[in-house]
């Protein structure tokens, strides 16, 4: 049965032809209920080798229990008509393929589809399949940067029968491994990674890693010289990727590495990107704008000016206790220059009384009745004498005496003057 675009199958249209390969056909069509556009892919078993059929199915079984974010998923296979058809996720993106032709990648983004397509490798592994045909040509890449790795149409699970005949290459020459080439044993997981290292020598280095020509008769007879370093090619890589590629493109299995999972690792740790160093004068111009900045940094910190936006601490005690009274003479002198204090409050009814004694002793001594005396000694020797009032003045009628001030830290201290004004 013949399909073209336009035609009907079953529940699916036809609604464009993705391409042809030594395979089959692979065209994109859409389900008529869930409107899910997949891809199909069709085999003629008509005029395919009993051998292609072998493979074919093999895929369905394969695909059939495989479930992982970066490998095409198979949605549905069927056997009408002398053909076997697919239906798989479409995926509308490029292939890798296309992509590193178009020029080189940066170097965080091709190591992010490097990874994986590792990913997806070591899933497969641990499934019990192995690819055998990684190239860039069956990594497709979507808008979103993910990565689907495709066309599991030559993949031989652990235990199958060799389904190639002697002498028979499958795959991409530039990326296949060595025991490939030669059919002497079987490929395994490390014939994936030997591809994959490949890929990666294409990304680092913008070229293949045995040229765009590679002659098989040079493989075969293991003539074939070890690529070159890609530090050498790009002077901005690290020394380390020299290590990581040459281990992954070992002619000797055995000297590769053993799992996808552990070539992931070594990738992680070296995934930064290169750094390239910059001349000395332009060091040199970065370091004094730098010793500048600064500068204006700590002139900034030290100017007056900041202080103002500073927040001010409350105090965490009372003023009077932060504060020791001058001597007298200090305070005799700071109050001709100072405006007087506001009135002070009525003194205790004690130094009213005491006050009135020494008032009588004033009055007494104005009136002749008795010894002449100053109301100074009397009082402390910070009270200033009463002013003279009559005699029958009553004493609670008096007016209120200022108050004394407080006995201060210097007054206690003028015990001498105390003891000369008692004798």
């Amino acid at each position: 049965m013949d399909f073209h675009v336009g035609q009907t199958f079953g529940d699916y249209s036809i609604t464009g032809l993705l391409g042809a390969g030594g395979m089959g056909q692979v065209y994109k069509v859409e389900h008529r209920l869930t409107k899910r556009t997949e891809a199909m892919k069709v085999l003629s078993a008509e005029f395919a080798t009993e051998i292609q059929i072998l493979r074919f199915e093999r895929e369905m079984r394969v695909l059939a229990r495989l479930n992982h974010p970066n490998i095409a998923i198979l949605h549905n296979a069927i056997h009408s008509e002398k053909q076997l058809i697919l239906f798989m996720e479409f995926i509308d993106g490029r292939t890798l393929e296309s992509m590193l032709g178009a020029g080189r990648l940066p170097i965080d983004v091709g190591l992010g589809y490097i990874k994986q397509t590792l990913s997806a490798l070591q899933y497969a592994h641990q499934q019990g399949v192995v690819h055998r045909d990684v190239t860039p040509a069956n990594l497709i890449v979507t808008a979103n940067g993910e990565v689907k790795l495709t066309d599991f149409g030559v993949s031989k699970s652990f235990g199958d029968p060799l389904l190639t005949n002697c002498g028979e290459i499958l795959g991409a020459l530039p990326y296949l491994a060595p025991e490939q080439l030669k059919g002497v044993t079987q490929p395994d997981q490390r014939s994936d990674l030997y591809s994959v290292g490949a890929i990666l020598y294409e990304h680092l280095t913008g070229q293949k890693p045995f040229g765009a020509d590679r002659r098989l008769a040079a493989v075969i007879t293991d003539s074939e010289a070890e690529p070159q370093p890609p530090s050498q090619l790009e002077p901005t890589l690290a020394p380390q990727w020299d290590e990581i590629v040459r281990r992954a493109l070992a002619r000797n299995p055995e000297h590769r590495y053993r799992s996808a999972g552990e070539f992931l690792d070594a990738i992680t740790q070296f995934d930064e990107a290169p750094v390239v160093e910059l001349p000395l004068p332009q060091r040199r111009t970065m370091g004094v704008g730098v010793a500048i900045f600064a500068g204006l940094v700590i002139a900034l910190a030290a100017s007056p000016e900041l202080d103002s936006l500073r927040p001010i601490a409350p105090l965490t005690a009372p003023i009077e206790r932060l504060h020791i009274a001058p001597p007298r003479f200090a305070t005799v002198h700071a109050a001709r220059n100072l405006t007087p204090p506001p009135p002070p409050a009525p003194a205790p009814a004690k130094r009213i009384v005491h006050s009135a004694k020494a008032i009588a002793a004033v009055v007494s001594s104005d009136t002749g009745t008795g010894t002449e005396r100053s109301a100074a000694p009397v009082a402390d020797s910070a009270e200033p004498a009463a002013a003279p009032i009559a005699e029958n003045t009553d004493a609670a009628a008096l007016p209120p005496t200022p108050a004394q001030p407080k006995k201060t830290f210097w007054s206690k201290m003028n015990v001498f003057k105390k003891k000369n004004e008692k004798q």
